[in-house]
């Protein structure tokens, strides 16, 4: 049976153990499902499947990387590199360059308080779906091609999210309100209540925000 999901403030620590993850004992690894457990309760499990949603674990538990990018967060002392050998040179060379990438992305989650294990966000300069994002991001695993994919996918996500807060910010408040007064009429909300209304703002706040700029706000 799978086992239920830590919340995601909480990726500081394992979700099966609770233990803060370290260089020593507890390295965190993460999964292609984009799960991150660390190497003890790994090593631990029944079968070779995640825990959480049963994904089948298909490289070997010894050869998955330890996620630098959260132990950088804990304060852990992070070697300068670990040897992972892919199909071919072009791919560990691709492999490195994101992999920093995302490190130096981690840095923006860096907690400037809070318990054992669980990240104290509320003083972040990013907003709340903008740090839920970059977790996300930062708990894939590069090394198999499922993980490639939630990485890419994750990384798209992000981008968007970062150009709609930057658009929705320098934008003049005015100009956005009748952009998005418009944009209920042109989807027949005028007649909706004040919470109808109010819920379909906030979403076209968050979603359609980029694409009203872009069709001829500015």
């Amino acid at each position: 049976m799978p086992v239920q999901a830590a919340q995601w403030t909480e990726f500081l620590s394992c979700p099966i153990c609770y233990n803060e993850f370290d260089e020593n004992v507890h390295k965190p690894i993460s999964l292609g499902c984009s799960h991150t457990v660390c190497k003890t309760c790994l090593n631990k499990l029944h079968r070779k499947a995640c825990p959480f949603d049963q994904t089948a674990i298909n490289t070997d538990i010894d050869v998955l990387p330890v996620n630098f990018a959260l132990l950088q967060l804990v304060g852990a002392q992070v070697p300068d590199h670990q040897s992972i050998k892919l199909s071919n040179l072009g791919e560990n060379k691709h492999y490195e360059v994101a992999k920093k990438c995302v490190e130096d992305l981690a840095l923006y989650l860096k907690p400037l308080s809070g318990g054992k294990g669980v990240a104290s966000l509320n003083q972040s300069a990013l907003s709340r779906p903008m740090q839920r994002k970059l977790v996300t991001l930062v708990n894939c695993q590069l090394v198999e091609e499922e993980g490639r994919v939630r990485a890419m996918r994750a990384a798209r996500s992000l981008g968007e999210r970062t150009v709609t807060e930057l658009i929705l910010q320098h934008q003049n408040p005015q100009q956005l309100s009748a952009n998005l007064w418009a944009a209920v009429r042109a989807r027949g909300c005028q007649f909706l209540g004040p919470g109808k209304i109010g819920y379909y703002l906030t979403f076209f706040i968050s979603y359609w925000g980029l694409r009203m700029t872009m069709s001829g706000a500015w």
